[in-house]
This record gives C-alpha cells, sequence and structure tokens, in this order.
C-alpha cells in the first residue's frame, strides 16, 4: 500500500516478521486495517496501522496505545478482541503503531445498512432493535470495566456472516474516572474527539462530564438511523451540528415516516433526550427497554394502527395526475416514505353482512387500479367535452361523444358490490364521481340543446 501509511503494503511483515501483511481491508482519517496472517499461530487477524504522516504526533500514537489498554480489560463476545500491539519503525526512521485484533468475517453495520436497505431506507424492525441490543451488551461490559467508549457509530461496529454482532474502535475511550468537567470533546487542533452525528450533547460541552450514558444517546442515533435509513440531525458543519443536538428535540421516527410501536417511539425518544438524567441510567437498562419493545413488534396490539394491511397500499397508478384539486387525491394522507407499508390510520368499518349471505370479498388492487384509472379519465374527458361546446354546433353536438364516455366511466368507476370493501382512498375519490358525473350530462344536455 502507498499513501498516506507509506510502506504498510501487501507483503510488508511486523513484529519481526511475526504478521504478514496481506489485503487491505479500509482506511481512515487515522489508520489502515489490513487482513494479516499470524505466522506463529497460524491464523488470520485484523492489523491496525497508523497512517505514517501521522504516526509523528505523540497525541495520536497515544490514542493507540489508549485502545490496546482499554480492550485488554474487556473479555466480551461482542467486542473485538486486541490481541497484540506495538511499534514498527520503518527504513526512513519513522514509528509506526499498530494493533492486531481479532479478524471478524463479516462487514460494518454501515455497509450492512447500505446493502439491505439502500440510501434512506432503514433495516426490518426487528432486526434493528436485535443489533442495537447487541451494541448494549458490549457496552454493559465496558461500562462495568470502567470505559467509555465515546466514539460509537455504524463504522465502529462489525456484523459477521453468522449475525455477532462487535464492538470495535476504542481509541478515543476514556476512563470514567477521567471523565469530567474542562475536558473538551474537542482537540487542541479543534479536530471533534469523536463522530458529530453520534456525539451526546454533553460531549459537545467543556463543563459536564461524559459517562456512559453518552454512550447510550450515540446507540440511540444508530437505532434512529437504522429505523429510518437517516440520521436524526445532521447540517454542513461540525457546530451546526453540535448546535442541534444540545437545543433541537429529536424527530421522531413517524416524522422520518417510519409508523412502529409506540414502545419502539417510546425507547428511541427517551435515548435521545438532551439531559443524560432522563435518559436511561445503564446500558442494561436500555437493553430490558429494547426487549421489552421488540415483544411489542413481534406481538402488536389488537387494535386499528396494528392492523394495517399490507395489500391496501395504493398502486402508483391510483394516483390522480399532477395539478388536480386536492379534493380528489388518492391518498386519504400521504404515503411515509422509505419503502414502510401503507395503510390508514382507521380502516373503513365493514359493513354488517346480512345473515345467510355469502362473504363479500375485499377489492383485490387491480380492482382498485382499474376503477382510480376509469374515475380519472372521467375527469380527463371534462375538459375536452367543455371546450368542444364553444365552437359551431356541430362541434358542439360532437362533444357529446366524450361526454357520454366520461358518463359510462364515472359509472364503471365509482361502482362496487354490496357491501365490499374498499382502500380508503379508493372510497374518497369514489365519493366525488358526482363532478364528472354532473358536468358530463350537463354538457351532453347543452350539446342536444343546440342540435334542437
Amino acid at each position: 500500500m502507498t499513501g498516506g501509511t507509506g510502506p504498510i503494503r501487501t507483503g510488508v511483515t511486523l513484529a519481526g516478521g511475526r504478521y504478514r501483511v496481506e489485503e487491505k481491508l479500509g482506511e481512515g482519517g487515522m489508520a489502515a486495517v489490513h487482513k494479516a496472517h499470524d505466522t506463529a499461530l497460524d491464523r488470520t487477524v485484523a492489523v491496525k496501522t497508523m497512517l505514517a504522516g501521522l504516526a509523528h504526533d505523540e497525541r495520536f500514537r497515544a490514542r493507540f496505545r489508549r485502545e490496546a489498554q482499554s480492550v485488554a480489560r474487556l473479555s466480551h463476545p461482542c467486542v473485538v478482541a486486541v490481541h497484540d500491539t506495538g511499534e514498527e519503525r520503518l527504513k526512513d526512521g519513522r514509528v509506526v503503531p499498530y494493533l492486531v485484533m481479532e479478524f471478524v468475517h463479516g462487514e460494518t453495520l454501515s455497509d450492512l445498512l447500505w446493502r439491505q436497505a439502500g440510501p434512506d431506507a432503514g433495516l426490518s424492525l426487528d432486526l434493528a432493535l436485535e443489533l442495537a441490543a447487541e451494541m448494549l451488551s458490549a457496552l454493559a461490559a465496558s461500562h462495568a470495566a470502567g470505559i467509555v467508549h465515546r466514539d460509537i457509530k455504524p463504522s465502529n461496529v462489525m456484523v459477521s456472516h453468522e449475525g455477532a454482532v462487535k464492538v470495535m474502535d476504542f481509541g478515543i475511550a476514556r476512563s470514567l474516572d477521567a471523565s469530567g468537567p474542562g475536558q473538551s470533546v474537542l482537540t487542541a487542533t479543534g479536530s471533534a474527539f469523536g463522530t458529530p452525528h453520534y456525539m451526546s450533547p454533553e460531549q459537545f460541552e467543556d463543563t459536564r462530564a461524559v459517562d456512559g450514558r453518552s454512550d447510550l444517546y450515540a446507540v440511540g442515533v444508530v437505532l434512529f438511523q437504522l429505523i429510518t435509513g437517516r440520521l436524526p440531525f445532521d447540517s454542513d458543519s461540525v457546530f451546526s451540528i453540535g448546535y442541534l443536538h444540545a437545543t433541537t428535540r429529536a424527530p421522531t421516527l413517524a416524522s422520518a415516516g417510519v409508523r412502529v410501536p409506540d414502545a419502539v417511539e417510546a425507547l428511541v425518544a427517551r435515548a435521545l433526550e438532551k439531559a443524560p438524567a432522563d435518559r436511561f441510567q445503564d446500558a442494561h437498562a436500555m437493553r430490558a427497554g429494547i426487549e421489552h419493545a421488540r415483544q411489542a413488534v413481534t406481538h402488536p396490539p389488537t387494535q386499528p394502527d396494528s392492523a394495517r394491511r399490507a395489500d391496501m397500499r395504493p398502486d402508483p397508478a391510483d394516483t390522480p395526475p399532477a395539478g388536480f384539486p386536492s379534493l380528489l387525491t388518492m391518498d386519504a394522507q400521504p404515503a411515509p416514505a422509505h419503502g414502510q407499508p401503507w395503510a390508514p390510520d382507521v380502516l373503513p368499518p365493514a359493513r354488517e353482512q346480512a345473515a345467510g349471505t355469502a362473504p363479500v370479498a375485499a377489492m383485490t388492487r387491480a380492482e382498485r387500479r382499474k376503477r382510480g384509472q376509469q374515475l380519472r379519465l372521467a375527469y380527463l374527458l371534462l375538459i375536452p367535452a367543455f371546450l368542444l361546446q364553444a365552437g359551431p354546433v356541430p362541434v358542439a353536438v360532437a362533444g357529446a361523444v366524450p361526454a357520454a364516455a366520461g358518463i359510462w366511466l364515472t359509472v364503471r368507476g365509482g361502482s362496487s358490490g354490496a357491501g365490499q370493501r374498499r382502500s380508503a382512498s379508493l372510497a374518497v375519490f369514489q365519493a366525488t364521481a358526482i363532478v364528472p358525473l354532473l358536468g358530463h350530462a350537463l354538457i351532453a344536455v347543452t350539446a342536444l340543446v343546440r342540435l334542437g
């Protein structure tokens, strides 16, 4: 590998030949990570090396040492283990620190989110909650050992091919007894100590202590992102993002276009509270809250909001052309973004079935789509039929043809079987069918009058 990391490339060995560097796995602002082979124990490992251009700075080398020391105090299946650490002296005299870590066959959580959900779309709700619960297991162990991670984010979480979650990168972790007022999140050069989008309000301030509840806030941000596919706060500068975290109430999942059980909404809202005292007080409590929320997802309450039908999601063809008055809009309320199943807030009550009669099936999506198209065409035919009335008598009489077609389309599109259940959106549109029906009837009568 060339560039910022200099001669740390494929084929190079570290620690007197023990670790043979293989393919590059990734590179960040401070370090690069390579897959490597541990020749002494015949195993695959991940080697994290500091960028050669930064290795002269003692602060960055201290960060590497702190990461090794922090993780060495932990022994948990949800924490990426550090096997070894050291410094490699290069031929030009520079010293490059390295960490030898457990190799995880998988991908980062950010890669998983992108691959499974795509831009501005979230993971399935149960999977998002499960991943967050595993992250909290790692943080419970970390906090019990007196270590605050301070940089929880999707790119610092690995998910193995088997689904195991591994929290990594304790590079800016700090012992609880070392945290306190006066310790700014900014270094002397003004760069953020943490990732602004995931930092708690207290991490942006000099006067508030940072403890484990700051990590729980970050988990709340990650959970919001996993569910919605977007961040709760975003702006074009570190200070703008910090201001939003510190002063602006976190958006709800519903405002991001995702409908979830109330227990999930309350869980995320509590995790994103501004004051640490208003959040979950430890990782165990937040994990218990997630397990409670997962029960709500698995066994939703029996009520209209939770009885939504996926087959009632309107087809794009059911939406009238842009520019129509709002009265003619097919959607009773805007459909949520990010591919979440659409459903009305309250389903139309089913008509009572007469004794001895066969049940009437609900309209299929194809039927609703066809009726919506018929009604839409009926509205569109009003325009040429009306314009033709302004011409000579023969032209005006010709306008009776689209008027008759419009009447027929209105009757077809506005009718449905007795007791047949419709979507709320189609019911609203059919209720306005009186408009084209009366309009076409008036045009037809006018044409006949002019003919006489």
